[in-house]
């Protein structure tokens, strides 16, 4: 996916971020309300060396305070220091537990030593801070090295007693509230992007782009509620539906310049794509604008041409096949002189297998001979294997998606199927595309007055 891909797919899916990432914030608010609080205060020490009449001798004396500090930072949090404050305070801990509660730091370049302590009560924060800085300040000086007077080397100065907490440390609702927004926000984002990828469905043409590389050659409206796409075009010739059909034809034709693409398999993903209707309808179109057309039923499993044309497909493709009857005199003339039809026939036990046999490259090798354009109608290619066979017989394949069914998915899937049976996809055709605006040059005819 290129950058604008995400883009498109966040502007997409705004409102699922919206929802996830204001989520993500309640649910960090309500995480935060079922955490005690806690406190925390700080008393600050200094060690200091006690003699050093020159500034090379307080310098000196400096530097050895200065090594020990961490020492005596360690020193802090030791039973030594800790036990001591426990049996002042009479508190109810072990020396490990108490210490899990102090914090001590040692800023760098620095002689001050900080002791914070954190506690669910901020006046025992408080007094437990000032307990072990008390306790520290008279501990330093009895652990540590002595002068030649015998005297210690360091004393302890307070220079921040440790005050009340007015404010909780923990829980932090700001921090957490940007953690919890951030995370429904990511959790948003990886929501959309999978359902883009595995279960969003195609809408329009630009949603096709991002799938493949094979261009939209047709953009088919919806045809309305009370009529198919075959009966829109033939009540209003002059309809939205009719125009795009033409649109679809001629794209065709462009593509089509030296004549080379006369046999035309249409299939789909999945089955309810609009395959059989846009065949027809490509058919009907290619007829009226002049060529010889032969539409070929070549879904011999579930043939659904004589639920748009009523014509008998009692014989048809099967019937041609064992030699019963001829292409002539099984196709029958419909909806234009130009264009012939031949139903699938009766309904094999083996459909598969016909349609894979030489038989049936002979057919279509006949009528391409035959027909200025041959369209072949085949079954969905995620359901079976069929139009993979006959690919191979045919100038160029045409796969129908229809927008709000098609997922994603299965139009990556039906494109790799059929590349790698290396046949060509010369390009994709949109059903049910919503086009909202009306125009004079179009004329919705009442299909009341439809042709037989």
């Amino acid at each position: 996916m290129q950058l604008q891909d995400y883009f498109s797919t966040l502007k997409r899916y705004w409102a699922l971020l919206l929802v996830t990432t204001l989520l993500g914030g309640l649910a960090s608010y309500a995480y935060s309300q079922t955490v005690e609080p806690t406190y925390r205060s700080q008393a600050d020490i200094m060690v200091v060396p006690t003699r050093g009449e020159t500034p090379a001798e307080l310098a000196q004396g400096a530097n050895y305070v200065s090594s020990l500090a961490q020492t005596y930072a360690l020193l802090a949090v030791s039973p030594e220091v800790l036990d001591p404050v426990i049996d002042e305070l009479e508190l109810e801990v072990t020396a490990r537990q108490l210490a899990k509660t102090v914090e001590v730091q040692v800023p760098l370049d620095t002689l001050v030593i900080q002791i914070r302590v954190t506690d669910t009560d901020p006046g025992r924060a408080r007094v437990v801070a000032d307990a072990i800085a008390d306790q520290l300040g008279s501990t330093i000086p009895r652990v540590s090295p002595s002068d030649r007077d015998d005297q210690p080397s360091v004393h302890i100065t307070t220079i921040a007693a440790a005050s009340i907490p007015q404010h909780p440390v923990s829980p932090d609702l700001r921090k957490n509230g940007l953690i919890g927004t951030a995370v429904g926000f990511v959790i948003g984002v990886a929501v959309a992007l999978y359902r883009r990828h595995h279960i969003s469905r195609i809408d329009d043409a630009d949603e096709v782009a991002a799938v493949t590389d094979a261009g939209v050659l047709g953009e088919l409206p919806a045809a309305g509620a009370k009529r198919d796409l075959v009966r829109a075009l033939r009540t209003s010739p002059r309809g939205r539906v009719a125009e795009a059909m033409r649109q679809l034809a001629a794209n065709l034709r462009f593509i089509n310049l030296g004549g080379r693409r006369r046999v035309l398999m249409l299939t789909s993903g999945s089955s309810g794509e609009g395959k059989t209707s846009v065949s027809l309808g490509l058919a009907l179109t290619l007829a009226e604008t002049g060529y010889s057309v032969l539409y070929l039923e070549a879904d011999l499993r579930r043939p659904g041409s004589a639920e748009y044309t009523g014509l008998e497909t009692s014989v048809g493709v099967t019937d041609v096949l064992v030699g019963d009857t001829t292409i002539e005199d099984a196709a029958q003339q419909w909806g234009h002189p130009n264009l012939s039809v031949l139903a699938s026939g009766a309904v094999p036990p083996n459909p598969g297998k016909i349609v894979a046999s030489e038989e049936f490259g002979a057919l279509i090798s006949d009528a391409r001979s035959m027909y200025s354009y041959v369209i072949v109608d085949s079954p969905p290619i995620l359901a079976v294997s069929d139009a993979l066979w006959l690919s191979a017989s045919v100038d160029g394949t045409l796969l129908v998606v229809r927008a709000g069914k098609t997922k994603a998915v299965d139009l990556r899937r039906s494109l790799e199927a059929l590349e790698r049976a290396e046949q060509p996809v010369i390009g994709i055709t949109l059903t049910g595309a919503k086009i909202g605006h009306r125009s004079p040059y179009f004329v919705e005819d009442d299909d009341r007055n439809a042709p037989s």
